[in-house]
């Protein structure tokens, strides 16, 4: 008999945790990691055949046995009923929502072996401001995030607007919070200072103006 302790996405299975022979052992790993399941920026939508909200779970469960007693759940109706063996091979004895740290495709680093999270892109916020003569600006283009002045140049590629947003809001609060002054939080251009970031980003990466327009990293 095996206890695991697995991790889904939208109902899709992603992973094993943690496995053992015991149901304390597997009740004790999962407790540790809802304890210690604190992240920075919650990944809230992926890349899936077009940009979906993401919805990740952690189960307790045991391979299926038919003298099992499934647990009561409610469906999406609202009815009470009795929970089918998960993927049709588990039994499931305990769940929880679960938060999975978002990563990012800075422009200039490989989109997917140097993906950057938000404590990353604070150092870039932050370079070179211990020059109280230095502004930056910081504005949300279509899905993508600019930071930049007159000597900076960095661009943040999001999934969605609504997570450039998300991400503006973000360091927004955290400047606030440390007190870093001289940067410029400019919200969501409108279609009128978009042409303007449009020419800024063309100059500093030489990205064609199709894929400049689009609004998401769906291909």
């Amino acid at each position: 008999m095996l206890y695991r302790v697995i991790l889904t996405r939208n109902g899709e299975y992603k992973k094993t945790l943690h496995r053992c022979k015991t149901e304390g052992t597997s009740y004790a790993n999962f407790n540790k990691l809802k304890m210690e399941n604190e992240v920075f920026f919650e990944k809230k939508f992926i890349n899936n055949n077009g940009i979906i909200p993401a919805e990740y779970k952690i189960y307790v469960v045991k391979d299926y046995e038919e003298t099992d007693k499934p647990r009561l759940v409610r469906n999406k109706l609202g009815k009470l009923v009795y929970e089918k063996p998960i993927f049709g091979i588990w039994t499931v004895l305990h769940d929880s929502s679960y938060k999975i740290e978002e990563t990012f495709w800075v422009w200039g680093y490989n989109n997917s072996t140097d993906r950057k999270t938000i404590r990353d892109i604070i150092v870039l916020l932050v370079r070179g401001m211990d020059d109280s003569k230095k502004t930056k600006q910081v504005v949300v283009v279509n899905n993508k995030l600019l930071i930049h002045a007159e000597d900076q140049f960095d661009m943040v590629i999001c999934k969605c607007k609504k997570d450039g947003q998300r991400l503006h809001h973000a360091l927004m609060d955290a400047a606030q919070s440390n007190k870093i002054k001289n940067l410029l939080f400019m919200g969501t251009a409108n279609k009128k200072m978009c042409g303007d970031y449009y020419e800024i980003i063309h100059e500093h990466t030489g990205w064609n103006y199709t894929k400049i327009w689009r609004t998401t990293t769906r291909p």
